[in-house]
């Protein structure tokens, strides 16, 4: 699998990008694990980027996708819900990130951007 981060989106990111000490998740965030917020019978299941300390949640987080601004981790059964190709781009409209797939369409129409490395 590969991602593609646009150059708009990779500025949104950028303060996770600069510095070795995040990891950035690509959270299919559906109820499960310790980050999410939903509730596992919940209907809405989105994806997310979370921004954590380097090294934090490894375990739970055990697959890595190369994209073209570095690896992002990601539960290694939420692959099911993402395309072979993918495309991180920043909407113009609302500023917000979305997640593409080639084969897909939009995967995700708002993918939150959550800053966790002060957490643990």
């Amino acid at each position: 699998m590969e991602l593609t981060v646009t150059k708009e989106a990779s500025k949104k990111l950028s303060p996770y990008l600069t510095d070795s000490k995040y990891d950035l998740l690509l959270d299919f965030d559906d109820g499960v694990g310790s980050l999410s917020k939903v509730g596992v019978c919940s209907l809405d299941s989105n994806f997310r980027v979370v921004a954590v300390k380097h090294g934090d949640y490894a375990k739970d987080y055990n697959e890595v996708l190369e994209s073209n601004v570095g690896p992002f981790r990601y539960k290694d059964y939420s692959d099911m819900y993402m395309d072979k190709v993918m495309r991180l781009e920043l909407n113009p409209n609302n500023q917000m990130l979305r997640l593409i797939g080639n084969g897909s369409g939009e995967l995700t129409a708002s993918v939150a951007l959550l800053d966790m490395s002060t957490q643990a």
